[in-house]
């Protein structure tokens, strides 16, 4: 099982408790915080950039949902995944990510950068090259 993998699993036995901790009912603000947790544990990057990540896809695909009683929904949690995927400097995925979602994390790499390891930095900015965010 790859890493991502891994990661969807950890993530759907979260919502599992979340849902038996809860009576049967979900509730997204209570799964938030532990679904962040898994994001930043999954990933090899060792700044910030992994919660501003986050902060996005959040901000971008679940708040924003009509339905977030239901979120995150499998195909929010695979593009979640695709971004997680990035972080570790692996393409798997990446089809699923917009050119704006491409666009907008190649943003916040920028805005990240002075605290990045250079090698993790070059690494980032060659998927970002590839995906055209710059």
């Amino acid at each position: 099982m790859t890493d991502i993998r891994k990661f969807l699993a950890d993530v759907e036995k979260s919502k599992k408790m979340c849902r038996q901790n809860n009576g049967g009912a979900y509730d997204y603000h209570k799964l938030a915080d532990n679904l962040q947790r898994l994001f930043n544990r999954a990933s090899g990057c060792p700044t910030e950039l992994p919660d501003t990540i986050f902060n996005y896809w959040e901000n971008a695909y679940v708040l924003n949902s009509p339905d977030l009683q239901n979120e995150p929904s499998s195909d929010h949690l695979e593009k979640l995944a695709a971004m997680l995927a990035f972080l570790n400097n692996s393409d798997e995925m990446s089809e699923l990510l917009t050119d704006e979602d491409w666009q907008e994390i190649g943003s916040l790499v920028g805005y990240e950068a002075d605290d990045l390891p250079i090698d993790i930095l070059q690494d980032l900015m060659k998927i970002l090259v590839e995906h055209n965010a710059y």
